[in-house]
């Protein structure tokens, strides 16, 4: 159960998706990787969340997910994978503001 809130900003905000259906966000050409969130357990960033997503003071996008955190060969440490029950629909939501500043703020659910 995750148990404190986190969030990015995103001063070039990019957006992907997996082949196994996570939307994985980044910043400036990068993944948003564990260590950028210091002194915080893995297990404690782990579950079910709400994403709010800003873009010019507004709030564009606030959805359930489900935060994990993927491992690829090809990255040295974990990174910041979502799921949600439609992710070709938030990887499009998203996809909107590429290339944009963005703040991503992930809430704990009950």
């Amino acid at each position: 159960m995750p148990k404190r809130e986190f969030g990015f900003i995103c001063g070039q905000f990019s957006v992907g998706m997996s082949a196994n259906g996570f939307v994985l966000p980044g910043s400036d050409n990068g993944f948003f990787r564990k260590s950028l969130i210091p002194e915080a357990e893995q297990s404690d960033l782990t579950g079910d969340y709400t994403l709010v997503v800003h873009h010019s003071g507004e709030v564009v996008c606030e959805t359930p997910v489900q935060v994990g955190w993927a491992r690829h060969r090809s990255q040295s440490e974990p990174f910041l994978g979502i799921k949600t029950d439609d992710p070709k629909a938030l990887r499009l939501l998203l996809g909107v503001y590429a290339g944009k500043h963005v703040e991503l703020q992930f809430t704990p659910r009950e």
